[in-house]
């Protein structure tokens, strides 16, 4: 074959260029750190680092943002729970003190105080917040548990519907022949046919209480015993009953619905309400006020002032037997460091027509691969609305004899005044004394039992938010764990990634020196071949 001086200078051409290409392409992985500079020079690199890159980025999400993000808000939850315990445990000394009974009266008032603010301060623990997010409230992270000021909570205006079962039931003591303080201004005294004067006594009464006192006393509704009781603003009841079967379960119509009965009814001149339910069993419904009210045995009394629901003997035990009683209310009237009722109960908003449904409400985050965990803990779980109820029986029963001692002095005044000189006032006021003093006796009882009811209570509330605060470190256990199976992948992936993508430093050099030589060369030997021409051959 001819070899021609063109075809030898083409050939040098060709080598220095793929000298050329290699020293260039050595000498970007030198300055880039990196195997590839474009997908097209390796393929298989190119997908291989676009799934390591993707899994890093996960990996970094989970690692340096959502579960550090998680420990927070649980920390913080965390810390929020063991003050609250720290304030049970203080409301616990005080009612294990007020067991004793062995204050005076100021000393009495002392701790009515001090258990007012605890409850505030108990509460108060469930505004705690998070990067401004509020932590014990749900999907509405915006919202405080307890209203901040009386500007805010005057907003507020729902329509609360609480579900109760026989666990719900308790009892109050209630008293007989009590003396008001009209009946000592009047010198009202009663006396039983021998002609002695009645002294008060105490009986037990069964009641559901709701989480407010002094909501509206128009506008609610009751469902007891397969039967719906509304009560509307112009004082007319709504009676709806059901058609039932031998077994007690409602009968539906052809459409599958329920066969029920309509029917209105007024109230006599006491404003009771005759009602016959689904049984066929008559109830009367009161109205009342009276905090010493006593319902019959088929009576359901309802005081909106106290927020109590008071049962007859027969209505107490239906209601037991069925485990089923809801009650349904509104209350417009909230104060400061009240309680957003949408954290506790299924509310309806009665300004804007929203509707709450109380239903589980988990923040999760996601942490690794398919795996969520849930980092909140709701107001219900841990802040019960019925500790607040309880304080208020404590303050309650401490009040009753702070006002009867209050009443003592009174009547012990008056019989120094010459106005009650007279024998007819001596002997009423005689007679007051001993019914106010037996009272006191009875009142101060009743305290003692109060506060020793308390230390079971408080135990019991207690166990709830240790019980939430130990879940809240369980899931700070399970972060830990996770974040030490992902700090290890982190490695893993990182170095995965590395090992795909960067260069090997020390190669590559040695590969770049290689090339160097192997291009000079080239050159060089490309240079003697152009050097020569026809004249090198002609003499």
């Amino acid at each position: 074959m001819r070899i021609t001086n063109q075809m030898m200078i083409n050939s040098s051409m060709a080598n220095i260029q793929v000298n050329k290409k290699q020293v260039n392409t050595l000498d970007t992985q030198l300055s880039t750190q990196k195997k590839i500079n474009k997908p097209s020079e390796d393929p298989i690199i190119a997908i291989r680092a676009l799934r390591l890159r993707a899994s890093l980025n996960e990996v970094t999400q989970y690692l340096k943002k959502n579960i550090p993000d998680a420990q927070q808000w649980l920390s913080t939850t965390q810390g929020a729970l063991t003050q609250g315990e720290s304030v049970i445990n203080k409301l616990y000394e005080y009612c294990n003190q007020g067991s004793s009974d062995s204050y005076a009266s100021e000393q009495r008032n002392t701790i009515a105080e001090s258990l007012k603010a605890l409850k505030k301060t108990f509460y108060d623990e469930g505004n705690v917040d998070y990067a401004g997010r509020y932590v014990f409230t749900g999907y509405k992270t915006d919202t405080t548990l307890t209203y901040q000021s009386d500007a805010l909570a005057a907003e507020a205006d729902y329509t609360i519907t609480q579900k109760f079962g026989r666990d719900d039931i308790s009892s109050k003591t209630v008293y007989t022949n009590a003396y008001s303080n009209a009946d000592i201004l009047n010198l009202n005294v009663s006396y039983d046919a021998d002609g002695n004067a009645v002294m008060p006594n105490v009986e037990s009464v069964y009641r559901l209480r709701l989480g407010y006192s002094d909501v509206k006393n128009t506008g609610y509704s009751l469902s007891y015993n397969n039967t719906d009781i509304s009560f509307a603003a112009d004082g007319t009841a709504t009676v709806t009953t059901y058609q039932l079967d031998a077994n007690g379960n409602k009968q539906l119509d052809a459409d599958g619905n329920p066969i029920t009965t309509t029917t209105t009814v007024n109230p006599d001149a006491n404003g009771q309400y005759s009602i016959t339910d689904s049984t066929g069993t008559a109830l009367t419904f009161t109205n009342t006020t009276d905090k010493n009210y006593i319902p019959g045995d088929n009576e359901i009394a309802f005081n909106a002032t106290t927020g109590e629901v008071l049962m007859g003997e027969n209505v107490y035990k239906q209601v037991y037997t069925s485990d089923s009683f809801s009650f349904t209310y509104q209350k417009d009237n909230f104060i400061k460091d009240d309680l957003n009722p949408t954290m506790y109960y299924d509310c309806v908003d009665n300004k804007t027509g929203i509707v709450y449904d109380k239903v589980r409400e988990d923040v999760e985050y996601n942490i690794n691969y398919a795996q969520k965990i849930k980092i909140n803990t709701e107001a219900n779980e841990a802040f019960d609305i019925n500790l607040g109820r309880d304080i208020d029986d404590l303050v309650t029963s401490v009040q009753n004899v702070l006002d009867l001692e209050s009443q003592i002095s009174q009547v012990e005044g008056m019989m120094k005044q010459s106005q009650y000189s007279d024998t007819d006032s001596q002997k009423k006021l005689n007679s007051m004394l001993s019914g106010l003093n037996k009272q006191k006796t009875l009142a101060e009882d009743e305290m003692t039992k109060a506060f020793e009811s308390g230390i079971g209570q408080m135990q019991g509330y207690k166990q709830t938010i240790s019980l939430a605060n130990a879940d809240v470190g369980n899931r700070l256990t399970r972060l830990e764990l996770t974040q030490g199976r992902l700090t290890e992948q982190f490695t893993n992936v990182t170095e995965s990634k590395s090992a795909n993508e960067d260069i090997d430093l020390e190669d590559v050099v040695v590969s770049y020196t290689s090339a160097q030589l192997v291009y000079n060369a080239s050159l060089q030997a490309a240079s003697k071949v152009v050097q020569q021409t026809l004249l090198d051959f002609l003499g």
